[in-house]
């Protein structure tokens, strides 16, 4: 990440950590990634786009922990909602102490409002999107989330899966790194089979080695 980007993101993170429906620090560095994965292939304006991934979810930090934990449909759309509300005052704060014109921080306040919830057309919204659901298949986060919503790795796969994209450099990423978690998760099932096999027979030896 280039300096002027981190200093965003030094800016971003007392945001970003107080986030509790998910790692959002951890999702952010991969929404990062994915941008700039995204940017390697397709067109877009990275002066606006990397700060845009910094700050996508800040204003997660502002919705009660009440709404981002409750597993109602209708907290959950309402989390959604309030987040993309929250976001502009700390993206308009955090990039005005970084030189960031009034034109510019309107183009990316625009570009977080309508990354969930809305089917934007304009093509620096549309690869926002792109890496923030990019950025769901990638190792580590899979993992994360799969644990902050209580899923088996096999079946958060499958939603994962589900993801949709509108570059073909995103999908083209996405396929390949699904295929990776699909290995994995195979892996994983064959040491959980193992490991209980070997519990039953009350010897659970060499499990640490796996």
């Amino acid at each position: 990440m280039e300096t002027k980007y981190k200093k965003i993101w030094q800016l971003a993170l007392p945001y970003l950590r107080k986030g509790k429906r998910k790692d959002f620090v951890l999702h952010t560095k991969g929404v990062v990634k994915a941008m700039e994965m995204i940017l390697k292939k397709e067109r877009g304006d990275k002066n606006i786009l990397i700060p845009a991934a910094i700050l996508h979810d800040v204003g997660w930090a502002e919705v009660s922990e009440k709404i981002q934990i409750s597993e109602k449909k209708s907290d959950m759309r309402l989390g959604l909602k309030l987040h993309l509300d929250f976001a502009p005052e700390i993206i308009d704060e955090t990039l005005s102490k970084n030189g960031y014109t009034k034109k510019e921080i309107k183009e990316i306040t625009e570009i977080v409002k309508f990354h969930q919830l809305h089917k934007p057309r304009k093509r620096n919204k549309l690869l926002l999107i792109d890496a923030d659901n990019l950025s769901d298949i990638f190792k580590e986060q899979f993992y994360s989330d799969a644990k902050s919503y209580k899923n088996n790795p096999k079946d958060f796969l499958e939603i994962r899966k589900r993801n949709k994209f509108h570059t073909k450099t995103a999908r083209k990423i996405f396929y390949r790194e699904t295929k990776k978690r699909e290995k994995e998760s195979k892996k994983l099932n064959s040491l959980f089979l193992i490991h209980a096999y070997y519990n039953d027979d009350g010897d659970d030896s060499g499990w640490e080695d796996c």
